[in-house]
């Protein structure tokens, strides 16, 4: 009785759907997180694997059934109502589906979900591998979702392995065809079903077939195809990034999460954001490109209540409770300069945001808006309310108020009183406030103090441990870690400036990092160079940005617009010997292995060659003796058996030696000298004992 794993080789088995199932999973959750919608993804999976069982509890029950033989034209009935009916599927999804800008990601997700409710053999099986790749490739464009690089990895080597196991499938079968399976047996006898009869790849191992019969070659090209991507991809990506990181791509619009401290990438605009978080580490994907006379702050959100772990926006009403709307901050004149610097600017997206980063204090009549329109708020924020694509194009007049010119003090109107809140605020860091500013003349010098103890403080480091949840973060930073990222930063600056009763709000969007810009062009802004600063608001002046993270020091590779770390893995010290190591093994192995096939190539020609001719002399002594001619097509086996009769008592000897000859033309190892040096020896006795034998004799004519 053969075993399971003869039978699975054999026939399609539960492994099948297995692959199958997984690698089509892994693209459809890719898809899913690529939008930061993990409900999308579990959705997804919970479908697959559901249709996989049925496909799987088809071909059980049904594997005798002509019905099974109709699964292409179910698949494709399933593949045509998922184009055609994608917008009523999509509606089925939760949260909506996929954005329409990439309808394609939704329904090549349910090509996967509705095919694999109609894989009943090898071919369909294997066809969920087209729409799998596509979106894996959809995937990959977008760059949104890090570990796709992974998912397809693993994806390669399901689908290698479920390939292999199904090539070997189509061999049993070919194998069959030929009348390997009923040689030897009465003419007439019926050629055994793969579909039905177990053992059959076990049978076909044994003889010339058995090297193409089996998944270790796919499987070793699948390995071999990640281990070279995952040494040569990064070498790549960094030869081109120059390049290639610059090309505009749609990307998907992305429902941000809650914490823009946790994420570098997409639209950072919450209600809400969360401190003392692990950063996450992003590739420098393209977001804006800036046309500015030098580096400036693009403001996107500002937030003025602080929760003990975080900020959240939320202006309350006027202090006098009359209800009516105090006016926007921006606009109050009476508080500006009355000659600010100002300058043109020229902001460009290139991805969909919700909310338009600009530089601060932009003049609203000045404002230009191409390809869509925008909203402006009472915060000096713009949300994006309408734009044709991605390209929406922003222009016009902003002024920079500096509070540096002469002394100057805060305003604490009555405007101001969510802005001096000493809501949640330690109090260490309150004390701490009130000792660097004491003896200061004005409140600049309060604000500069405040700011360069932070930046005396505080090591810049991206990378600083997590805030435990019983600590508030900025205590935490300040006392304890003494190491955090711009968010640490900016929120110790505004809680500082309040304890020393200067108002003032935590606000983020996005500082150009020089190294990503050229001296003719616009700067082009990443998701590396998200950012968080605070603003203090003076009289006569506005709001002016404080950043102690310009002062402070900075760990190597985590510094201010860095994506986790300015080099790669490979760049690292001993993870760079060992690369470097690896590079010239294999580069050793090549050479060796050239020099090895240019000095063996010849003789192993020549011993194929020679092997060759001996068999064929084998084969017309043969003939010779016993008066027939091999037919064509006919396999020495084959041959042999049908001239048993005429060789009487040296059949045997014959058979031993047509094995050999067999075993040595159809072997995976290199033939060498010796072998076939004895192959003619062994055939010279043969000739000698065929000449002697008297039961020897040739076929008569019928």
């Amino acid at each position: 009785m053969p075993d399971k794993s003869e039978r699975d080789l054999s026939r399609i088995g539960w492994l099948d759907y297995v692959l199958m199932s997984v690698g089509s999973c892994l693209a459809v959750y890719s898809a899913g997180m690529s939008i930061q919608q993990p409900t999308i993804s579990y959705f997804c999976v919970i479908l697959v694997i559901l249709g996989a069982g049925v496909s799987y509890a088809v071909r059980v029950f049904t594997i005798n059934s002509v019905w099974i033989k109709f699964d292409a034209f179910f698949y494709s009935a399933a593949v045509m109502a998922a184009i055609f009916f994608s917008n009523d599927l999509r509606g089925i999804m939760p949260e909506g589906g996929f954005p329409r800008e990439i309808g394609a990601a939704g329904w090549l997700s349910w090509m996967l979900i509705l095919g694999s409710f109609a894989t009943w053999q090898d071919s369909t099986l294997l066809f969920q591998a087209i729409p799998a790749l596509a979106l894996f490739g959809l995937v990959g464009c977008y760059d949104t979702y890090r570990a796709v690089t992974f998912a397809f990895f693993a994806f390669l080597i399901c689908l290698a392995t479920l390939f292999a196991r199904a090539h070997g499938r189509e061999m049993l079968r070919k194998a069959a065809e030929s009348g390997y399976f009923t040689r030897g047996l009465a003419p007439g006898t019926p050629i055994p079903s793969v579909e039905t009869t177990p053992g059959l790849a076990l049978k076909l191992k044994k003889g010339p077939w058995r090297w193409i019969a089996g998944p270790e070659w796919a499987l070793a090209s699948a390995m071999a195809v990640v281990l070279v991507s995952l040494l040569g991809a990064p070498v790549i990506r960094e030869s081109v990034s120059g390049v290639a990181g610059f090309v505009k791509i749609n990307q998907p619009p992305i429902k941000v999460r809650s914490t823009p401290a946790s994420s570098s990438g997409g639209d950072i605009a919450g209600q809400s954001v969360r401190i003392g978080r692990p950063f996450s580490a992003t590739l420098p994907r393209p977001l804006l490109e800036a046309k500015l006379d030098h580096i400036r702050y693009l403001r996107s959100e500002t937030y003025e209540v602080y929760t003990g772990r975080g900020w959240f926006h939320n202006v309350p009403p006027p202090p006098n409770g009359s209800g009516e709307e105090t006016a926007p901050l921006t606009t109050l004149e009476r508080f500006h300069e009355k000659d600010p610097e100002s300058f043109h600017f020229q902001v460009q997206t290139l991805r969909t945001l919700r909310l338009m980063p600009l530089p601060p204090e932009v003049l609203v009549e000045t404002l230009r808006v191409e390809s869509g329109s925008i909203q402006p708020s009472d915060d000096g924020t713009f949300e994006i309310k309408s734009n044709a694509g991605d390209a929406l194009v922003a222009s016009g007049t902003s002024r920079e108020p500096k509070a540096n010119s002469k002394p100057v003090s805060a305003y604490t109107g009555p405007e101001m009183t969510p802005f001096l809140s000493l809501t949640n605020i330690p109090a260490p860091v309150q004390e701490l406030a009130l000792s660097v500013t004491k003896g200061k003349k004005n409140d600049f010098e309060k604000a500069n103090a405040i700011s360069a103890e932070i930046s005396k403080r505080v090591v810049y480091n991206l990378h600083a441990e997590e805030s435990p949840p019983e600590r508030d973060p900025v205590e935490y930073t300040l006392f304890k870690e003494k190491e955090g990222y711009c968010t640490a930063f900016a929120s110790a600056m505004v809680l500082m400036a309040r304890s020393a009763g200067l108002p003032a709000r935590y606000v983020q969007g996005y500082l150009p990092d020089e190294r990503r810009h050229e001296s003719s062009g616009p700067y082009i802004v990443t998701d590396a160079d998200y950012h968080a600063w605070a603003e203090l608001f003076f009289n006569d002046v506005g709001w002016v940005v404080f950043d102690p993270t310009l002062a402070a020091t900075a760990k190597e590779g985590e510094g201010l617009g860095d994506t986790g770390d300015s080099r790669s893995w490979y760049q690292k010290g001993v993870m760079l010997f060992i690369v470097d190591l690896l590079i010239g093994l294999v580069m050793l192995s090549l050479v060796g292995t050239g020099v090895y096939y240019v000095r063996n190539y010849r003789q192993f020609l020549n011993m194929k060659s020679e092997l060759s001719r001996t068999y064929i002399g084998f084969n017309r002594r043969l003939e010779r003796a016993v008066g027939v001619r091999r037919k064509v097509g006919q396999t020495p086996n084959e041959f042999v058996l049908s001239i048993k009769d005429e060789l009487g008592t040296c059949y045997p000897a014959v058979c031993e030696l047509n094995e050999k000859f067999v075993n040595a033309l159809f072997a995976t190892e290199v033939v060498n000298e010796s072998v076939v040096a004895n192959l003619q020896l062994e055939l010279k006795k043969m000739a000698a004992y065929l000449k002697q034998n008297p039961t020897v004799h040739k076929k008569r004519e019928p």
